[in-house]
């Protein structure tokens, strides 16, 4: 059994749009895998937080009361998508590793060096979001079912409690009890994000090689030092999690480190933007923002009550207009760095290997989809970008 729990909606303040007060909940979505496919099913949903009479668990035998306990989920879940695991834990997280780089490490520190392509817009692509997106009376504002003001603590509470070292990606499975593959086979984003995540550990850790050979390199490296000071400062990047407090002791606390900002840039914002071109563009779907109440009971629902919870016209053609533009504009690719950008010759045989190696993933990739119930294309190699660009 998996349980999917939206209490940091709950209480959250709404917002009004064209079709009214706007309605945001904090249900709670109980999946089961079972079977001989072990495919990942829905058997209930509770669409408010505390047991109530009139809080009732709906299931699939609930016919259009189920349909929308079901759309309550979605907008649950496009709402939290957005602010936290797009918005801030991609974009304003690496926007922090990007402020203490650019002011920290000299332009010809190895690091720096490794690091610059990953960063390749997104300072800009920030800028423009928050004037545009997560303005009042932006896109966000408009389309999403809080209140500025509530998209925006969304987020704050997605940065503050990312933590570097929890968040490395083999971990994230394992902290949310999915990294089992007997128990639940069909997990695309799963299988095919680790085969990124040890290419790109490897590659990281070849190139730091070249720079630190012993631990006690990091620790004079005084550039590096203040490097990880600032990402930890409270008047610095405030980013929790990170090895030694930022105070980098060993060679492997920096290949982490590194690993999971090159990672981020790359795949996890590639897993988080481009899906929402591919789902997020039918409103009905993933309808970042309901207009009527939640069922009190498991049964009564017309298809018109369902109908009358959904977003008015212009927001679905805004919500379509938005999430295509955002995911589908592919700039730049993972492993190809300019010519010539890294100038060590002793770097050439271990980026080759990378590069070799980020094909072989995508050949993996393609042969999983060719058995896989539904193809998963948001990985393969060609559409995966060097850094946040978009």
């Amino acid at each position: 059994l998996f349980l999917a729990d939206y209490a940091l909606l709950d209480g959250a303040d709404t917002g009004v749009g064209s079709g009214g007060r706007k309605r945001l909940f904090a249900p709670l979505a109980l999946f089961v895998s079972s079977g001989p496919s072990r495919e990942l099913r829905p058997v209930a949903i509770q669409c408010r937080q505390l047991p109530a009479a009139d809080n009732p668990i709906l299931t699939p035998a609930d016919g259009n009361n189920w349909l929308i306990a079901k759309a309550i989920v979605e907008s649950a879940d496009g709402n939290l998508h957005e602010g936290s695991t797009h918005l801030a834990r991609t974009h304003l997280a690496m926007e922090a590793f990007i402020m203490a780089t650019f002011r920290q490490l000299a332009t010809d520190h190895p690091l720096r060096i490794l690091l610059q392509p990953h960063f390749e817009g997104t300072l800009a692509i920030n800028d423009s979001a928050w004037k545009h997106l997560v303005s009042e009376g932006g896109a966000v504002d408009r389309l999403l079912a809080g209140t500025i003001g509530t998209s925006r603590a969304v987020a704050a509470q997605g940065l503050q409690t990312l933590h570097v070292m929890n968040d490395r990606l083999p971990l994230t499975f394992q902290n949310r009890g999915v990294d089992d593959r007997e128990t639940l086979p069909e997990y695309p984003y799963r299988d095919d994000s680790l085969l990124y995540w040890d290419a790109i550990s490897e590659w990281v850790n070849a190139y730091l090689t070249l720079y630190y050979e012993t631990d006690s390199d990091v620790l004079q490296d005084m550039e590096l030092q203040a490097w990880g000071r600032e990402l930890a400062a409270q008047d610095g990047g405030r980013l929790g999690g990170l090895p030694s407090a930022g105070a980098f002791q060993n060679a492997d606390e920096l290949t982490e480190t590194v690993t999971f900002v090159l990672y981020t840039c790359s795949v996890q914002h590639a897993a988080v933007n481009f899906p929402q071109a591919d789902y997020m563009t039918w409103c009905p779907a993933i309808p970042l923002a309901l207009y009527g109440a939640a069922p009190v009971s498991s049964h009564g629902a017309t298809e018109a009550d369902y109908l009358a919870m959904l977003p008015t016209l212009d927001m679905a053609e805004l919500q379509l207009e938005v999430c295509d533009l955002l995911g589908s504009v592919h700039y730049t690719q993972l492993g190809q760095y300019a010519h010539g950008h890294f100038a060590d010759a002793r770097v050439a045989a271990s980026l080759q290997r990378f590069q070799q190696r980020l094909a072989d993933v995508g050949r993996q990739i393609e042969t999983r989809n060719g058995s896989r119930k539904r193809p998963y294309r948001t990985l393969l190699p060609g559409s995966i970008p060097q850094s946040i660009n978009i």
